[in-house]
């Protein structure tokens, strides 16, 4: 399902981000990532119907892999959490992850978007200050 939106600030943040070091944009990058996917695991564990409350405590933040860039995806990690969300032939399906998925997508998208231009801004006087001090330096 393709969902689209606008945010105000982000080409500004682009060029800044482009403007830096891998590694640091790597950084700003995840940081930004972390809120957005922090808001979807308390929207998912508050879905969660709790029986033994291990579906509810294994909903967790963790970097995933992607080749040259910045990935975070929020899991159900215990072994029920795949019956619960899909059901099987015995048990009907009690949807917990997708509901929160859609619910609060605007919202996200636009946390994700406040971050980054807050964390590019930060990473910049960051940097500011560290060429400062070298440039004292000699």
């Amino acid at each position: 399902m393709a969902r689209s939106g606008k945010f105000e600030g982000f080409r500004e943040a682009s060029r800044q981000m482009n403007e830096m070091s891998k590694a640091m944009a790597r950084g700003v990058g995840r940081k930004a990532l972390t809120v957005p996917a922090e808001m979807l695991a308390r929207d998912v564990r508050a879905n969660v119907p709790v029986l033994t409350g291990e579906t509810y405590e294994s909903v967790d933040v963790t970097a995933a892999k992607q080749k040259g860039g910045v990935a975070l995806q929020v899991v159900a990690a215990h072994i029920a959490a795949v019956q619960l969300e899909f059901g099987n032939s015995d048990q009907a399906a009690t949807p917990f992850f997708r509901p929160a998925v859609d619910a609060g997508f605007d919202r996200r998208n636009q946390a994700f978007a406040d971050a980054l231009v807050i964390e590019v801004d930060t990473a910049v006087i960051k940097k500011a200050a560290s060429d400062a001090r070298k440039a004292a330096k000699g």
